[in-house]
Formats: structure tokens, sequence, C-alpha cells
């Protein structure tokens, strides 16, 4: 297989024909500069989810967006332009409503498969075939679930077998979750404990106790408590109660809606934020098992309707922001209301989007550095607005604080790119801890994505970097020491598993 790593031409990457669509006027400090690239390629409506993935191993990454009409496009990105090739390679064009989407090699051949989930109307499997074309295989591998309503997906190995598993999250009945077992898809779902009935629309996996295996964090709507399935080796546990992190007491319009993974404080632990109809959640991960809800104490405050959000450090400085999108509902009428929280170290610090690149998102939210420059850029989609959009978004930062990054792939040993759940730390030469990345398992609420982790350096000095993979043996550690950031420039480091 193609090696991932490509290093990019800058000067034709200033040479594409971009196109400005207004510019961020902000007086705040941290005000973020981001331009809107190809609206009119990216300028349909109703799209509903997204995810970043490499499907032709070009080292670019590539991005799908699925739409309500059924519309799967796949946006082929080349020197950081985009182009849908969707229809080409036989992708959907319409038909049913697609609710979420991701990308997953479940059959080890070093291509990104992509799983398709539907609104009560069956979900699919396509198996991506070399780049050259997509096929359906939904029903011969038995994951098609004619009348799940999905809102989730991971790509993940629970069970620790070195194969991917697949867990679908049903908004309307019990959840799925599948083991891959020589290329087929079994349903373990009342087996491991997994058959939540509650209405879930979101899930992030993550070992938040590090005994090893992937545990599941559920965000469940309406008047459901939120659950987190700790992993036993084989079946699941909810300690949502005991941890007290189900969310809190709701109403029926109330709930949980989405998670995302990450350590905003880089104390070394996995933190959780939980967007909500409601009082969103952000809980510490203490690094003992148990968690503190800080949300107001961090700054994060409101009470609406927070659909998507999604952890990212978009201004290089070493902490990781928050984007949230989501709608404000007055009388009935739905309007895009994102929020963008600044990490200050202590607290976070709004940041106004209002008439701003960054607005206008209500669904799907995944940063991301399609143009491989060093610094994240953001893909959005719009799906309650009938005029709406899915813009993606380029981040303008400085030449200088995009060459201070780093961008990590993890392998398994089969070769098989960013496996879902690995943790990724770096350090400086004193053995300081300077941040913690996931390989992120989906987030975003119908969003996911295949991608190396990003991080932020405070200069560019040498680095020691640390990937923990979580195998039949527990947690296993693998470092790289010495590494200069400045080798990486347009690229990322690839680290294997041995």
């Amino acid at each position: 297989m193609k090696k991932y790593l490509k290093q990019k031409s800058l000067l034709k990457l200033l040479t594409l024909p971009f196109i400005m669509f207004g510019s961020t006027v902000n007086a705040q400090e941290h005000a973020p500069d981001f331009t809107r690239i190809q609206p009119d390629t990216f300028g349909g409506n109703m799209a509903l989810s997204n995810a970043w993935g490499d499907y032709d191993n070009d080292g670019d990454l590539d991005l799908v967006i699925s739409f309500k009409t059924g519309d799967i496009r796949l946006y082929n990105n080349e020197l950081g332009g985009f182009t849908n090739v969707g229809p080409v390679l036989g992708l959907p064009t319409g038909g049913k409503e697609t609710r979420s989407i991701a990308w997953g090699d479940y059959n080890g051949d070093g291509y990104l498969d992509l799983y398709i989930g539907s609104n009560r109307n069956g979900n699919a499997l396509y198996r991506n075939d070399k780049s050259q074309g997509f096929t359906e295989v939904s029903k011969e591998l038995g994951v098609d679930i004619p009348h799940v309503s999905t809102r989730q997906i991971s790509w993940i190995d629970y069970d620790n077998n070195g194969t991917l598993d697949l867990f679908v999250a049903d908004r309307v009945g019990a959840n799925y979750l599948f083991s891959n077992e020589d290329g087929k898809f079994i349903d373990v779902s009342q087996k491991t404990g997994l058959d939540d009935p509650r209405a879930t629309v979101g899930a992030c996996w993550f070992d938040y106790n590090q005994d090893g295996l992937l545990d599941l964090f559920l965000t469940n709507q309406g008047e459901g408590k939120d659950a987190l399935y700790k992993n036993n080796g084989g079946t699941f546990t909810d300690v949502a109660a005991e941890l007290n992190m189900e969310g809190g007491p709701r109403t029926r319009m109330e709930g949980g809606v989405d998670c995302t993974v990450g350590d905003f404080n880089n104390d070394g632990n996995l933190d959780l934020f939980v967007a909500t109809y409601g009082i969103n959640k952000l809980y510490k991960n203490n690094g003992n098992g148990t968690f503190d809800e800080v949300s107001s104490e961090m700054g994060i405050s409101g009470d609406d309707h927070m659909v998507g959000a999604s952890w990212g450090d978009y201004d290089n400085d070493g902490l990781l922001d928050l984007f949230v999108a989501g709608y404000h509902n007055n009388d009935g009428v739905r309007s895009p209301y994102d929020r963008l929280f600044h990490n200050e170290g202590d607290s976070f610090k709004e940041i106004d989007t209002h008439n701003t690149p960054l607005s206008g998102a209500d669904h799907g939210v995944q940063w991301a550095d399609y143009d491989n420059d060093g610094d994240l850029d953001i893909s959005l989609t719009e799906g309650y607005n009938i005029a709406g959009r899915h813009p993606v978004v380029r981040n303008n930062l400085s030449e200088q604080d995009r060459n201070k990054s780093l961008q990590v792939i993890v392998s398994d040993k089969n070769g098989v790119l960013n496996r879902a759940g690995s943790e990724v730390r770096i350090y400086n030469a004193a053995g300081d801890l300077l941040g913690l990345r996931l390989v992120s398992t989906g987030d975003g609420y119908n969003s996911q994505s295949n991608q190396p982790v990003h991080f932020a350096l405070p200069s560019k000095d040498h680095v020691d970097v640390e990937v923990t993979f979580l195998t039949a043996n527990g947690r296993k550690i693998q470092k790289i020491n010495n590494v200069k950031p400045s080798d990486f420039i347009g690229k990322s480091i690839l680290i294997k598993q041995e």
C-alpha cells in the first residue's frame, strides 16, 4: 500500500483558485481567521453528516458528506481543491435519508470502506475497491439493519483481537454491536450487553479507566439517561450512575445529543464533552476512574439546542479548543447557532462567530488539516435550513504558527491506519507532557473521521512521541525519541505497531 505520507508543494497550494467568501472580523484576542473555500462546490443544502478520510491513499484527506436527500458526495482532494467523485465511483446520488457516515477498513486491505446510516430505511456498507469504485456489500455481510435510525457509527476493535468491529447507535430501538469474524459480521449486541434500548444518538469510545479496553459513552435523548459502559473484556456494564455521568434531570424535550473526547487540560487523561438539548456537560477525567462535571467552572455555559461538537487546537497554542454546532428553536423556526470556546488554560472564553465563516452549522462538524499546512481547518454541515450549505473553511494561521506542529499517523501491525482508540502523547526533551490526543472513534454528531492526530508545539525543538496501543495483552507503549518537527512539515510521522 502506498505510504500515507506525502510532501506538499507550498507553491502549488498558494496558486490554487480558492474563492474568498467573507473573512472573520473579531476584535477579541485569539480571534480566528478562517476563509470559506469553493462556496459553489460546498453550497448544497440539507447536509447532515461529514467524515474525512484518505480513500485513495494519495496522502490527502478527502471528504464525504451525506444528505437528507440520500445523496452521498465524495469530494476528492487534489492539491487542496475538491471535486465530487461520488457518482463516478458508484455512491448513491439520492434515495433514502442518510443520517450518519463513517470510514473504516473492515477487511484490512489498506483502503477505507464506507458505512452509511439511514433514517429507518436500512443501512449500507460500501466496500472500497482500491479507490476505483465502491460496491455495496451490506446484506452479504449482514449489516444492512432494515429498520434502524442511525445517528452515530463507530469502527472500533472492542475485543482487541486485531479486526475492526462495528457499533451502530439506534435512535428508535436497541443499539447494535457487530463482531468482525473472518470478514463477516456477527451481531453480539445482546451477548455483550450493549443492546441499550434508549434513544441513542451519540457514541464515544475511549479507555476511560486505562485498563486496556475500550469503554463506551452514549448520549441518549429525551428522558433517558446517558450511559457509560465499562468494558469488562467481553461484556459491558453501565457505570454512569455511580460516576454521576447520567446527565442530570431531563424533560422529554431534552437529553444528550453528541459527545467528543479530548485532553483539554493536558494532564494526560481523556476528558469528555457532551452537547445536549439543555445544559451542556464537561467531564474532567481525574485519572483514577472518576470524573468531575466542570462546565460552569470552566466557562462553558448555555441552555439551548447543541448538536455537534469537536475538539481542535485551531490557533496552535497547545491547548484544545471546542467547536459546538447547534440551533435556536423560536416557535418552531430553527436557525443555526454555533459556539467556539477558546481554551485559556484555566477556563474557556467564548469567541463570537456570528457573521463569520464559522457560523451556520447545525449538524456534523469535523476538524482536519486538509491542506497539510500545519493548522486545523474545519468542515461544517447545515441540515435544518433548506437554504443551507456544507462549507469547508480554511484556517489562515501564519506560517510561523503553522510550522510549530506535528501530525501523527498510527498504524496497527497489518498497516491499517488510524486505529480508533489509540492514544498519542508528546513530550519535550525534559520529559514534560505537551499533549495527549485520541485517535478518534467519532464525534461531531452524525460525524466521524479517519485521519492523523494533530499537535501544536511550543517550539521547533525535538520531541518524543509516544503511542499507546490497546492489545490483547493490555496497554502497550511504543516511543520514538528525538523527533524533529521540522522534518515533517507538510507530512505526518507514521508509527506502526510492533
